[in-house]
């Protein structure tokens, strides 16, 4: 959950992290074309303005909230799980 409540996000086996409405379920964002892996991993910023994913790929990305925009990509050597 965003630290307000609001919005939910969830990481897939697609590749894909969703941003969701808490309230009524509406897709409010799709991150894709970041990972090259599945996503093990996702959390919001304490102040719900990043994404954080991380993924088989051995990446973990920084991701602005609003609008998917990649900020910063942390590589590690093995995968990342959380």
């Amino acid at each position: 959950f965003s630290p307000d409540g609001k919005r939910i996000v969830t990481a897939g086996g697609d590749r894909k992290a969703r941003v969701f409405s808490a309230e009524t379920g509406e897709c409010l964002l799709i991150i894709e074309g970041e990972h090259t892996d599945e996503l093990t991993c996702c959390c919001f910023s304490h102040d719900g303005k990043y994404v954080l994913t991380s993924s088989l790929d051995k990446n973990t990305r920084l991701l602005n909230a609003t609008d998917g925009t990649l900020i910063k990509t942390l590589r590690h050597e093995d995968w990342v799980h959380n």
